[in-house]
């Protein structure tokens, strides 16, 4: 494999990985969609350190009509997909690795659609919060640091709305916010919340 680093804020399109599949070592890459007539943006995924891009072509061959954005320097290993299909012809076991990746983040794809069809933008913010808080340290990890409009775009809604939600959740004593720095601060009243249980906001 090859590697490769990228400044913050490079931009790509899909066709340029057309013949070639990527690692990331470090740093967050953002995959989204925009619609040409409003403007409008929506993330589906941050990827980051360990993820892989773009495996859809891997799968079916075709141009995946998304684009990304490096959200951080990004270091990443790439290698050509001859060489990837060369690979998983000699070594089976590898084929279903991927198998297991792709079924992760099309889970991930199908409880972001639920929480779009079946929630509010509260508890869709409070399920985001608890999806990326790492279990041990109740800290943000992937998302942390990111803009207001970046959270919007990962939820569906516009940055006014997180911008609401924001307060509200400091309110209730679920979270604090210091320089774009969130702190999950009550864990419990967080859950609440993203389980539309919590009936003081």
């Amino acid at each position: 494999m090859t590697r490769i680093k990228w400044t913050a804020g490079v931009f790509k399109r899909s066709f340029e990985f057309n013949s070639s599949l990527h690692v990331i070592v470090s740093g967050r890459l953002k995959m989204y969609q925009i619609n040409p007539s409003t403007g409008r943006e929506h993330t589906i995924y941050i990827l980051t350190k360990g993820d892989v891009f773009d495996v859809m072509h891997l799968m079916d061959n075709k141009t995946h009509d998304v684009y990304w954005e490096t959200l951080d320097d990004l270091e990443i290993l790439t290698i050509s997909i001859i060489e990837v299909n060369q690979i998983i012809e000699e070594n089976p076991k590898i084929y279903h690795s991927i198998l297991k990746y792709i079924g992760h983040m099309m889970r991930m794809l199908e409880e972001e659609s639920n929480d779009i069809c079946l929630h509010n933008t509260l508890t869709r913010l409070s399920h985001l919060l608890l999806k990326h808080m790492d279990g041990e340290s109740h800290q943000l990890k992937t998302i942390n640091n990111l803009p207001n409009n970046e959270i919007a775009n990962l939820i569906g809604t516009t940055r006014a709305v997180v911008n609401r939600h924001i307060q509200e959740l400091k309110k209730a004593g679920a979270i604090s916010v210091k320089r774009k720095h969130i702190d999950i601060e009550n864990l419990d009243t967080l859950i609440a919340i993203a389980e539309e249980k919590y009936t003081n906001i």
